[in-house]
């Protein structure tokens, strides 16, 4: 079972994944979510360029 909610949207239908309610992206809106992951993926690496320039290398993870 593909555990998916159904729900109008406007014009649309919207498919939900029922064990969190997050809203599965439709193809037009795939474009501008990539483009704000890739630009906070930027912003995460320049962050982590500073913090390195800083402080150095971050520790490693005993687990």
């Amino acid at each position: 079972m593909l555990q998916r909610r159904l729900e109008i949207d406007g014009k649309v239908i919207g498919f939900y994944l029922k064990d969190n309610g997050e809203k599965l992206l439709l193809p037009d809106e795939l474009p501008s979510a990539l483009e704000a992951e890739s630009q906070c993926a930027a912003e995460l690496d320049s962050l982590l360029a500073r913090y390195r320039d800083r402080f150095g290398q971050l520790p490693e993870s005993n687990g």
